[in-house]
């Protein structure tokens, strides 16, 4: 979906069912830091992935929203999806 970015990996969409709605989220990962906090955080390489998320959104009405994850090179996992629990 996203293949014309080198800085994105993969995306795919998610469902999220609650007992009161559903909402198709677009999930793409990103070899990229996606937050200023973490260490080689780029904010030029951010929005490029970020333009590229919104024009996949313009032409998809049916996802709700997207979210962006970041995958660490050091660790080759994503950040949301660490084995241990990072530190604080």
């Amino acid at each position: 979906m996203l293949s014309n970015s080198r800085l994105v990996k993969s995306a795919w969409i998610a469902v999220e069912v609650t007992r009161e709605r559903a909402e198709r989220v677009l999930v793409v990962e990103t070899y990229i830091a996606v937050s200023p906090l973490e260490q080689n955080y780029d904010s030029g390489k951010y929005e490029k992935v970020v333009d590229c998320v919104r024009q996949v959104l313009a032409k998809n009405p049916e996802i709700d929203r997207a979210s962006i994850l970041s995958m660490h090179r050091s660790s080759s996992c994503t950040s949301l999806f660490r084995a241990e629990p990072a530190a604080a």
